[in-house]
């Protein structure tokens, strides 16, 4: 209400420009990748050399991020351990790979039991529907590292590409369509922010049921995230893909931007999909900028797809819910939400 000062992702202690400054240290460092392979993608790649006939050893790792205080705060936690495996399947598909090894790593001031199976339970159950073995883990106990009662959950993903089916987006030209494919919520990116706005600013219940949402907050917080797997690795085989992206962290800006060569841009027409109510309620309850919500979270499409429009035909035939949701230009690697 009133006028209040808007809320951006650094108020709420994360500052995203800092971090893209810091990355460029790192990849400096990075070694081993595919000959020629940009730095940036979602995933590293390295060749098995003989032993692997052709095909590229895919590796991801990432952590769930403070969504785990929202679970935390709604005493529910096996979706977390579902949401840590969808999201790293998600990395290295955008690069072409399916997945075949995962490992955990859960971290905790205390460990708690209850909590702790919860989590595994989650793990090996998505784990299972994926047909991935989950090969190892490592559980730790580091008070004042980690506050009472919280704990961080971060898992590693080891996939497979075929050389041919490995995906840089160094073949996407002016005139492809992007394809966007439905998000249910917030799936792993831009709590700290969610939290800040809804619960530290507002306080609003994790029991409340907001205007506009159909389930109680707590529950819209939790949706689980979407692995796109089945939907996409299909189309990837049949080669009707040039480029996929994983929309996380950055949002639809930064992770398209990553897969676009120099020479093209991409346009998104935003009246094309839908956003899903939650991102509509931490925009007004924020106030949050409209540039600000699209960096930060992925405002509806989970996952990007680029691809000639000749293809477009068969993939939304074998997609459920894809929506084409806009083109590439020619331009300077730019993404562009109208």
């Amino acid at each position: 209400g009133g006028t209040m000062k808007e809320v951006t992702y650094k108020d709420a202690g994360v500052d995203l420009s800092r971090y893209d400054t810091l990355v460029g240290h790192v990849v400096g460092k990075l070694g081993g990748s595919i000959k020629g392979a940009r730095q940036g993608l979602f995933a590293g790649a390295v060749e098995l050399g003989r032993a692997g006939r052709g095909n590229l050893l895919v590796s991801s790792i990432d952590g769930v991020g403070t969504k785990v205080r929202v679970a935390s705060a709604a005493g529910r936690h096996s979706g977390i351990g579902r949401d840590i495996v969808a999201h790293c399947v998600n990395d290295i598909l955008a690069v072409g790979a399916r997945p075949v090894a995962f490992l955990d790593y859960i971290g905790f001031s205390k460990l708690d039991a209850s909590v702790f199976k919860q989590v595994i339970s989650g793990i090996a159950r998505e784990c299972r529907r994926h047909d991935i073995a989950l090969i190892g883990g490592e559980t730790a106990e580091m008070p004042g590292v980690y506050r009472d009662g919280e704990y961080d959950l971060v898992g590693c993903i080891i996939g497979v590409a075929g050389k041919r089916d490995v995906l840089d987006g160094s073949r996407i030209r002016r005139g492809d369509l992007v394809i966007g494919l439905p998000s249910n919520g917030l799936h792993t990116n831009g709590y700290s922010l969610a939290r800040e706005v809804l619960i530290r600013r507002r306080k609003m219940s994790l029991d409340a049921r907001p205007d506009g949402l159909r389930t109680s907050l707590g529950r819209a917080l939790l949706k689980p995230h979407i692995s796109y797997f089945g939907e996409v690795y299909p189309l990837i085989e049949r080669r009707l893909l040039k480029g996929v992206a994983h929309v996380t962290g950055g949002g639809i800006p930064g992770n398209l931007s990553r897969i676009l060569p120099g020479r093209c841009d991409a346009r998104l027409r935003s009246g094309l999909w839908r956003v899903p109510p939650i991102f509509e309620l931490i925009r007004r309850k924020g106030p949050v900028k409209r540039d600000e919500m699209f960096r930060v979270f992925n405002m509806g499409l989970g996952m990007l797809l680029v691809a000639a429009r000749a293809a477009v035909p068969e993939i939304m035939r074998n997609t459920k819910s894809a929506v084409i949701v806009g083109e590439i230009v020619q331009g300077g690697g730019a993404v562009t939400i109208e």
